[in-house]
């Protein structure tokens, strides 16, 4: 575990746009975190089972919030990244190629994008890309977009669109933090539990900037 420490240091460093604060063994993640507050928190164990613990342990009494986490593991399965996801992993990746990932990883998720290995890209396709939209699925997508307010509505969109929150943040002339703030209360109401749930309930609904008369979208040549 210690030379994995040091791997991850070591391409951090090495990107020159990073500063690693603070590092430590698993048991001692929660109160690094308590007192070095880092933006970004990068997980390294060999199982992804291990990982989860980690992050379940983060999230016990009395804990301050945790700051986004970019899980790294040996092997990675579609159960294992879905239980990740679910419990609050914005960043997935292969430790044996995390030397070529970590770094756009890690800036991806600062600024609030979702970073998944690309040995993930086909296992997750089926079950987000952007769907056909079925009169199934669209009516009750549409009911629950229905409940959201209309800057819920706008945050969704973007969400759907695939933009990061900071760009959000700039499109809707509001802060990033209170960007973070809709979105949560748009889960909430849709009654899922990450971004990428969101979206896929926003392209069901047919929710997104095409749809919108407000923005401008460029024709096709």
């Amino acid at each position: 575990m210690h030379s994995a420490r040091i791997a991850v240091r070591t391409v951090l460093e090495e990107a020159q746009q990073f500063g690693v604060v603070a590092e430590g063994a698993p048991g001692t993640l929660a109160e690094i975190v308590r007192w070095s507050r880092p933006d970004v928190l990068v997980i390294s164990h060999a199982a992804e089972s291990e990982a989860l613990h980690t992050l379940l342990r983060l999230d016990g009494p009395g804990k301050a919030g945790k700051p986004a986490s970019v899980v790294l593991a040996e092997q990675l399965t579609g159960h294992g990244t879905r239980q990740l996801l679910r419990q609050g992993a914005k960043g997935i990746l292969r430790r044996g190629t995390a030397g070529e990932h970590l770094p756009w990883a890690v800036t991806a998720v600062a600024q609030g994008s979702l970073a998944l290995d690309p040995c993930l890209t086909e296992a997750m396709k089926s079950a987000y890309v952007r769907p056909t939209r079925p009169d199934q699925e669209r009516a009750p997508a549409e009911a629950l977009v229905a409940a959201l307010t209309p800057r819920e509505r706008d945050v969704l969109a973007l969400v759907g669109d695939g933009m990061p929150h900071r760009e959000i943040a700039d499109a809707l002339d509001l802060s990033p933090d209170t960007v973070k703030d809709h979105l949560r209360r748009v889960c909430t109401k849709l009654g899922v539990e990450t971004r990428l749930h969101a979206a896929r309930i926003a392209w069901h609904a047919g929710v997104g900037t095409q749809h919108r008369p407000d923005r401008q979208v460029p024709e096709p040549a």
